[in-house]
């Protein structure tokens, strides 16, 4: 055990991301060395960005020890990421299954190319999408400080799972979100979840925009009170016309994917 090599974390000044950070920062009382991809087809960057500074700012007020253990961000590019043709297939496969986004893919592809392992990865404990995959192959560990998390072994039922998966790890895979809201309710940290991003696409305002997967997650999972009134109508309109139309048609090209990568060679793990 070694309580002094930092944490790895992809964080993003999400949610989940954020919460695990306070539990490594402030429960565990670990040194944490977050990671971000800057994806540039995404809207919300920026916000992302300011974010995360906004929480170090305030976490650092609030706990002033915890100067001494988060450590800068290290910033990296989506598209400065080597192509891998393996993962990229294992991930067509998984995805024309399970449905899941494609960050899973070039989170994977960064990894393989700096030979990254057991770096965190805060997945919730979720019965759809890549929860159910994940459900199914992961196997508990113990990480090199000490503490319990998850991860997907090069042996998982699922060959595809363990290559696109296996080399984070996953603490909060059985954790839900309401269990993550008691355990920041019990320690106090309600003030900087509350300064978490979600969205993808923030409006001109830089507001929630209330219709992107993040935002309907969010509502459906009680934390509506984070979109404003005419954004979350927004939602309900574009799940009653748009979603629809946009599952089947993600649908038809995941299916397409699925296809294609099943002509290609079975995955190997190196």
């Amino acid at each position: 055990m070694d309580r002094d090599v930092p944490v790895q974390l992809f964080w993003t000044g999400g949610w989940d991301s954020t919460f695990r950070l306070l539990q490594l920062l402030l429960a565990h009382g670990l040194p944490v060395a977050p990671v971000y991809l800057v994806d540039e087809t995404r809207a919300s960057t920026q916000t992302e960005f300011d974010t995360m500074e906004r929480i170090r700012e305030a976490l650092f007020e609030a706990h002033p020890g915890t100067r001494a253990l988060l450590q800068p961000t290290r910033v990296s590019r989506v598209a400065d990421i080597a192509p891998d043709a393996a993962i990229d297939c294992g991930y067509a496969r998984l995805a024309a299954r399970y449905g899941m986004g494609n960050q899973y893919a070039w989170l994977a592809r960064h990894c393989r190319e700096h030979a990254l392992h057991g770096i965190e990865l805060s997945c919730e404990c979720a019965l759809h999408g890549a929860g159910v995959m994940l459900q199914a192959n992961i196997v508990p560990m113990v990480a090199p400080q000490g503490y319990a998390t998850f991860h997907i072994p090069p042996t998982a039922p699922d060959a595809d799972a363990a290559l696109v998966f296996g080399a984070f790890g996953l603490p909060l895979v059985r954790t839900t979100r309401e269990q993550m809201v008691a355990q920041a309710q019990r320690a106090g940290w309600m003030r900087l979840m509350g300064m978490t991003w979600f969205c993808h696409r923030p409006t001109r305002a830089g507001t929630p925009c209330g219709v992107c997967n993040p935002c309907l997650t969010s509502i459906k999972q009680g934390f509506g009170w984070r979109v404003s009134r005419p954004r979350r109508a927004a939602g309900v309109l574009y799940r009653m016309t748009l979603l629809p139309l946009r599952k089947a048609v993600r649908h038809i090209v995941l299916k397409r994917r699925e296809r294609r990568a099943s002509r290609r060679p079975p995955p190997t793990m190196s």
